[in-house]
C-alpha cells in the first residue's frame, strides 16, 4: 500500500506543477508584435542611452562602438592562448 501512496503523490505533484506552469505561461510569453519587433535589427542611432554609472554617465551605442574601434582590447600573440585564471579550492 505505501507504494501506491508514493505513486499517487508523484502523479499529483507532477499535475500540480504542470498546472502552475500552464497558469503562469501567458505572463511570461511575448506577444506576436514583440516577437516581430525583436526579429528586425535596429540602427545604432535608435537605441536608448546606456547608463555606465557615475564615472562615465549616459552614452549612446554609437559612442561606445567608436570608442571600441579606436581602443581595441589587446590581442594575444599569434598561436598563444590567453592565460587561464587559477582558482584555489572549489571548482
Amino acid at each position: 500500500m505505501p507504494r501506491l501512496q508514493v505513486f499517487i503523490f508523484c502523479i499529483v505533484s507532477l499535475a500540480g506543477t504542470l498546472a502552475v506552469y500552464a497558469a503562469l505561461f501567458p505572463y511570461t510569453s511575448m506577444s506576436p508584435a514583440e516577437v516581430e519587433a525583436a526579429r528586425k535589427p535596429q540602427p545604432m542611432e535608435e537605441f536608448d542611452l546606456i547608463d555606465l554609472g557615475s564615472d562615465y554617465g549616459q552614452l549612446t551605442v554609437f559612442e561606445l562602438v567608436g570608442y571600441y574601434l579606436e581602443n581595441p582590447p589587446p590581442a594575444a600573440a599569434a598561436g598563444e592562448a590567453a592565460p587561464r585564471k587559477k582558482h584555489f579550492g572549489g571548482c
